[in-house]
């Protein structure tokens, strides 16, 4: 079986034309990562090259100072800095001279948003959090009595998962984030491995129907099941690997383009947007999870690809049905981002790939009274459907018959 499943790979997958669209794909998302920097960094947009180097410098000499553990003396010190800044700037009137040697970057207005946009708001929101977390873990409390005493079970539950995931949250260190806040949102590079993936696949059962060795293989001793199983296996080799690749490209890249490795082991809830997360995971953790979860998305909708190429015998139409199906999956999870529409969201794999609306907010789903993470469900609900794929592949495809000896034997 081992040797089946390495002649597929290698018959499917082992070609000039995907290394080729590999390597170019790799340099788009590059190129895009750079870009989403480029725009949105706190060191880049709107300056120079040479004020952007400053900008970083000076901020990694301040937070020599600030980085670390939050204490009142920093940010006193902070605050020393800041408020005159923030006094000479409130009317607008101050100079706008870009060489003013009173100043750490040439400009007021400069300082002013570097304090305030790389220190100030991000360890305000580290420092609150701690309230933040006791706030929402005290309202859940409140509402478990309210429901306990109208004999509200669900909502009970719902509440006690809450108040327990939230108390004692806190963030006791101030580190830099601010590439995790992009990392955390970059989603081109899953359409990007979706493509590739979608290129590798589609052509796995269509090219032996359109050379007719499916009818060859109906009778030789590894046709029928066996080599379906290795062509699933093989693929997911493929998928896998590709999947990995460009996860940790985008993890490496985005990292070496805004300059640092570090904040890994910030918690997750340090990123606002993920201030609502169920997970008590660190950004590093965070990354691999997403990374997997991602990988198991794909796995999902490649079984759909390898299902439509084992319906057709020529390559366009699957590629076609499979592309517009992806267009319509990305659509439905365009259409219920950021909605409570919990139950309809995670029927949609495609939210694997897009996983980080499971994760910043804490939903659940009732599954008979018990609220059930939206997460899990997604999960389930994903593996449901890669289920699904899997039976109608091998019920929609001959057994193989070998002819022996004049007697007919089906070989599974």
């Amino acid at each position: 079986m081992v040797r089946l499943i390495r002649f597929e790979y290698r018959k499917h997958f082992v070609k000039p034309s995907i290394l080729i669209a590999l390597f170019v794909l790799s340099l788009i998302s590059i190129v895009k990562i750079y870009s989403v920097y480029s725009e949105n960094s706190l060191f880049a947009r709107g300056m120079s090259a040479k004020e952007s180097a400053q900008m970083k410098q000076l901020y990694w000499d301040f937070y020599k100072d600030f980085g670390g553990e939050i204490t009142s003396a920093k940010i006193d010190r902070l605050m020393e800095i800041y408020r005159p800044l923030e006094a000479q700037t409130a009317d607008h009137t101050a100079s706008t001279a870009k060489d003013n040697p009173d100043t750490y970057t040439g400009n007021v207005y400069h300082d002013y948003n570097l304090f305030r946009r790389c220190f100030v708001e991000p360890m305000e929101h580290d420092y609150m959090y701690r309230s933040y977390a006791g706030q929402v873990a005290s309202a859940a409390r409140e509402n478990m009595s309210f429901y306990q005493s109208v004999g509200n079970t669900y909502d009970y539950r719902k509440n006690a998962a809450i108040a327990e995931s939230f108390t004692g949250r806190q963030i006791p260190y101030f580190d830099f984030t601010e590439m995790y806040q992009y990392y955390l949102h970059y989603d081109f590079s899953s359409f990007l491995a979706f493509l590739l993936c979608l290129y590798g696949l589609v052509g796995v059962f269509v090219s032996e129907k359109e050379s007719e060795m499916d009818t060859l293989l109906m009778t030789t001793k590894h046709g029928g099941n066996k080599t379906i199983a290795a062509k699933l296996l093989s693929s997911a080799l493929f998928v896998t690997g590709v999947c990995t690749w460009f996860w940790l490209l985008d993890f490496l890249t985005f990292s070496a383009i805004f300059g640092s490795f570090v904040g890994a082991s910030a918690p997750l809830y340090a990123v606002k947007n993920f201030a609502d997360t169920p997970l008590d995971l660190t950004l590093g953790q965070y990354a691999l999870l997403s990374g997997i979860v991602k990988t198991a998305g794909m796995l999902v909708l490649g079984l759909g690809i390898l299902l439509l190429s084992s319906l057709f015998r020529n390559a366009l139409l699957p590629f076609t049905l499979s592309l517009a199906g992806a267009f319509g999956l990305i659509a439905w999870q365009g259409i219920y981002m950021g909605s409570e529409h919990i139950g309809v969201k995670i029927q949609n794999p495609f939210i694997l790939m897009v996983n980080r609306e499971l994760f910043r907010k804490t939903e659940f789903v009732n599954l008979f009274q018990f609220p059930v993470p939206g997460y899990l469900m997604a999960f389930i609900a994903a593996a449901l459907w890669g289920a699904a794929f899997i039976m109608i592949l091998f019920l929609t495809n001959k057994k193989n018959t070998v002819i022996r000896k004049g007697v007919r034997h089906d070989a599974i």
